[in-house]
């Protein structure tokens, strides 16, 4: 029986600053802070996709984020094992991920997700 990963967002102020404050990894499409777990659930991956307000209207950065969260979904499913569970990330989109293929982002965060 296998166990499938849950994906939880961070829900609190403060989860994001202190992510924030710990390390980040950025390309042209995206950032991603991340910083250690303190909970040892493995199948738990605390995970927010962010889109800044000066990237657009309501409707813009709401797409960004579902094609952010997306592609993350499936950098991770490709992944498999060599993705690390014991971390929380955020990942703030930027502007040109939104004229970007999709398939270029999920490479994109493959490589960067593996350096973590």
């Amino acid at each position: 029986m296998t166990s499938r990963l849950q994906l939880i967002s961070l829900k609190k102020k403060q989860e994001f600053k202190d992510i924030m404050s710990a390390n980040k990894i950025s390309t042209e499409y995206f950032t991603i802070y991340y910083q250690k777990k303190s909970s040892e659930k493995k199948n738990e991956i605390l995970l927010s996709c962010v889109s800044a307000k000066k990237l657009g209207n309501a409707a813009y950065r709401n797409k960004l984020k579902r094609k952010l969260k997306n592609a993350t979904r499936e950098a991770i499913k490709d992944l498999k094992i060599k993705f690390k569970t014991n971390y929380k990330y955020a990942i703030f989109a930027k502007q040109k991920i939104n004229n970007t293929e999709f398939k270029k982002i999920v490479e994109e965060l493959k490589f960067k997700l593996l350096e973590i």
